[in-house]
């Protein structure tokens, strides 16, 4: 009787009675599997080439697809199997002349006037095969700390080389009133008195090779040659060979 009318006391909000079992965790349901036949494929991951890696491999192309067509093309003309070995001709500096090289400094700013003649030597390392040649286009330029001073471009008429043969291409570039800086047309003055004044060239041209008196399609390439000065050239060592790559462009 005692007990009558005390108020029922509330159980907080997550109470657990601590006499009652504790009720058994349900593991998570797992992702039903489907047949193997109803998958998604895995996307190969994609890797990344640089820029360097895609030309070589262009370029490598390129020398193939030639060399297969070069015997193809001894096949047709009836050469039999021929193993060519075709090889890309060599070219180096050989010679640089400057008739007029003439700085001037006027109150409007500081000009060069200049005349450079390239003798290029171009050998045909092929023992079979011939080199035919359209017309050389090339670009010389003076280099400098600031950047290069472009001197012009010149051109040369197209030419044949035989099998172990070689020959000498010449370009002259003119360069009038060109405008420089003032520090760049004291430095290029000193330096052509001095002859360590450094030349660049490049030259852009079109080459086949030669079967039996019929060339095979040209195809363009690009030779740029390490900057040289007069000094290198009237030593007695034999100047670097050209760097030669393929190229699709105009000057």
């Amino acid at each position: 009787m005692g007990d009558v009318g005390k108020p029922v006391l509330q159980k907080p909000p997550g109470y657990r009675d601590p006499s009652m079992p504790a009720a058994t965790a349900r593991p998570p349901l797992k992702k039903p599997q489907l047949p193997p036949a109803l998958r998604h494929p895995v996307k190969p991951s994609r890797r990344h080439r640089t820029g360097r890696s895609c030309c070589c491999r262009l370029c490598c192309c390129l020398i193939l697809l030639i060399i297969v067509f070069i015997v193809l093309f001894a096949a047709v003309a009836g050469f039999g199997y021929l193993w060519f070995h075709p090889h890309l001709p060599s070219f180096r500096v050989e010679n640089v002349t400057v008739p007029v090289f003439k700085i001037t400094s006027r109150s409007d700013g500081t000009f060069l006037d200049a005349t450079v003649t390239v003798k290029i030597q171009a050998d045909n390392p092929n023992s079979k095969l011939g080199l035919s040649y359209r017309a050389v286009e090339g670009k010389v330029a003076l280099a400098d700390e600031d950047g290069e001073v472009d001197l012009g471009t010149g051109s040369s008429a197209g030419f044949t080389l035989g099998k172990k043969n070689s020959t000498a291409v010449r370009m002259t570039a003119v360069a009038k009133g060109v405008l420089v800086d003032d520090s760049v047309g004291a430095r290029l003055k000193a330096r052509y008195k001095s002859k360590e004044i450094l030349f660049n060239v490049e030259m852009r041209m079109k080459v086949g090779f030669v079967i039996n008196g019929k060339s095979t399609p040209r195809f363009p390439i690009r030779v740029k040659c390490a900057a040289v000065s007069l000094k290198q050239i009237g030593s007695a060592r034999p100047l670097p060979k050209c760097d030669i790559d393929f190229f699709n462009g105009i000057f």
